[in-house]
């Protein structure tokens, strides 16, 4: 009995030292094979993180990298069974890792959310593009982490790319809702009203007035205004539809916008340029001469004063990255 016990004591301490020597053998490749992904060479980066599962087969991280380094070896749009292969082999280790992040949710939530992130990627697509799948490892990774708004974009992103406009409408107004003095937020929003996603047209209304709440969030940065500005020039200077008394209206309150930032930022290069290009759009509109010379002669001193500014800006930028320089011996 006693023999009995003693040869039982070996073989679950040699089973112990086995899985240490495992553990041990399954790291040392691991971080082999991040060395190796850090310097793009994905192939054998991919075989040190295959042999550390080999090692280790509950290695969450390993699985992610070992599906990561596949999909960096895929060239999207390319023939052949090998390509097609590394695509597999992504799918199927980034799937690995959401069998696995139960086994230890701490570690797991990040490398979870990278390999759904992944793979919304991969099912949006080709070869494997596909709504349904895709949108639902999208909407796991939006209700494991429901207070990330990256993954709120990446769902309205996916949504708009599918045309599915309303569920994508409806996701960024979540995102600014869930984030309300986020001019970011806000500004993506005002982004995709732009886009000529109802019937070939943007919603031009709503886009520039939720620019303009947006600009309202973040008072003491130009950029929000400028931005307003540049919608309004936009339209003004390229909607063929528009009439003159439209292009007037506009012109008009881009100037109004483009006010707005230099009354924030007075040596805005940006901001005068735009100036400038909105008075273009009145001269073009204006029915006296006179008043179109005026327009035209403020438009060519304001070029000339942005791109005064911009070259200014761009030598004394280019002098305080200079100062930081160590001296040469």
């Amino acid at each position: 009995m006693k023999a009995r016990s003693s040869a039982t004591l070996v073989f679950v301490l040699v089973s112990l030292a086995s899985i240490g020597c495992g553990k041990i053998q399954s790291k040392a490749a691991y971080q082999d094979g991040n060395k190796l992904y850090r310097e793009e060479n994905y192939r054998r980066a991919a075989e040190r993180y295959d042999a550390a599962v080999k090692h280790d087969p509950n290695m969450i991280e390993a699985y992610f990298y070992l599906g990561s380094s596949h999909q960096a070896m895929h060239r999207p749009g390319k023939e052949g069974a090998e390509n097609k292969q590394h695509l597999d082999e992504a799918i199927a280790n980034y799937k690995k890792v959401l069998e696995l992040s139960g086994n230890n949710p701490q570690i797991a939530k990040q490398v979870k959310a990278n390999a759904l992130g992944a793979l919304v990627g991969i099912y949006s697509e080709d070869p494997y593009k596909n709504f349904e799948t895709s949108i639902g490892y999208a909407q796991q990774l939006v209700k494991d982490n429901p207070n990330d708004v990256k993954n709120l974009y990446a769902i309205a992103n996916l949504y708009e790319k599918f045309g599915h406009t309303d569920e994508a409408e409806a996701a960024y107004k979540k995102a600014a809702e869930l984030n309300p003095n986020d001019p970011k937020a806000c500004s993506a929003l005002g982004g995709f009203y732009n886009k000529p996603l109802w019937d070939g047209k943007a919603r031009f209304d709503d886009a520039v007035g939720t620019l303009e709440r947006c600009a309202g969030l973040a008072p003491n940065d130009p950029g929000g205004w400028q931005k307003v500005s540049a919608f309004y020039w936009d339209k003004a200077y390229r909607d063929p539809l528009l009439d003159d008394k439209k292009k007037e209206e506009y012109a008009d309150k881009g100037l109004e916008a483009v006010n707005k930032a230099l009354a924030v930022k007075a040596d805005y290069f940006e901001a005068v340029i735009y100036k400038g290009l909105l008075y273009r759009v009145k001269a073009t509109v204006a029915k006296n001469p006179a008043e179109r010379m005026r327009y035209l002669n403020e438009a060519q001193d304001l070029q000339k004063q942005g791109l005064e500014l911009k070259k200014q800006q761009e030598q004394e930028a280019a002098a305080a990255a200079a100062a930081t320089q160590p001296a040469k011996s």
